[in-house]
């Protein structure tokens, strides 16, 4: 019980401060993008800790607190980054260049998510830990398209045309992204990442044929083809000449006349 209420005002304190801190004090203000990634990361960062801290107490309180944390940031990230203060739906100042709102709403919350699958991995189901990584992927790939969006129409998204070069960029981003994640996956045997790279992949073709095709004219429609192309080649060779090479076995020695 005493841990229970512990987790709780832990939980509630944090929700409060931010809050505080979001709305400069006025707490009945509506509720903002920065308000909703600093709720997402620190859930995520108290699911973390608690997950880790199960390990050890093997406490059902810490067992449920870390689920409901973690259900808790889900509902938080898809409803409050992805819909309700999602920058290209409304009007949002996300700040500068780099150092901005999307790092701190997306790019943190993929880190974290990342993080917390790998800490459920072999202690929780296969689809729970796969869920979590697949938000982490999500709001990856979302950041990924939103800091592009950043670098052609300056803080505010939600305004303004999309260009051809602007489209091209996105494809371009999705390709390099799903060829890091292929990368990680090599380097270190991750079958997850793998999987996440080809996800990124397939995205990027469907994209190519259902958006490029009918909105890029011109230089952009042909590069758009021509790097989709070359990467895909690419990605073959790597396929045939690392993933499926398999170590031949040494034929047995022939036993020796006379033994």
């Amino acid at each position: 019980m005493v841990e229970t209420a512990a987790i709780l005002f832990t939980a509630l304190l944090a929700f409060m401060e931010i809050r505080h801190f979001a709305t400069g004090g006025r707490m009945t203000a509506a509720p903002s993008l920065l308000e909703f990634a600093l709720q997402a990361c620190i859930t995520l960062a108290m699911a973390i800790g608690l997950e880790r801290l199960r390990l050890r107490s093997r406490s059902i309180v810490h067992n449920v607190g870390a689920v409901v944390l973690t259900a808790i940031a889900g509902l938080i990230s898809v409803f409050g980054l992805l819909i309700l203060e999602n920058p290209l739906l409304w009007h949002t100042d996300v700040g500068g260049a780099v150092f901005n709102l999307l790092l701190l709403g997306y790019a943190m919350p993929a880190v974290l998510m990342l993080l917390l699958s790998y800490a459920v991995v072999g202690e929780r189901g296969k689809v729970y830990a796969n869920t979590i990584a697949g938000g982490a992927l999500v709001f990856a790939l979302a950041y990924v398209t939103l800091e592009i969006r950043r670098f052609y129409h300056g803080p505010i998204l939600s305004t303004g045309p999309t260009t051809g070069a602007e489209q091209y960029t996105y494809s371009i981003g999705w390709l390099a992204f799903g060829v890091v994640l292929l990368g990680v996956g090599i380097l270190v045997n991750s079958e997850r990442a793998r999987l996440a790279s080809a996800a990124v992949i397939a995205l990027t073709i469907l994209k190519a044929f259902v958006i490029d095709m009918s909105t890029l004219t011109g230089v952009y429609r042909a590069l758009s083809f021509m790097c989709l192309g070359v990467v895909l080649v690419a990605i073959g060779w790597l396929y045939q000449r690392i993933l499926f090479r398999r170590q031949v076995a040494p034929p047995p020695a022939a036993p020796q006349p006379g033994a």
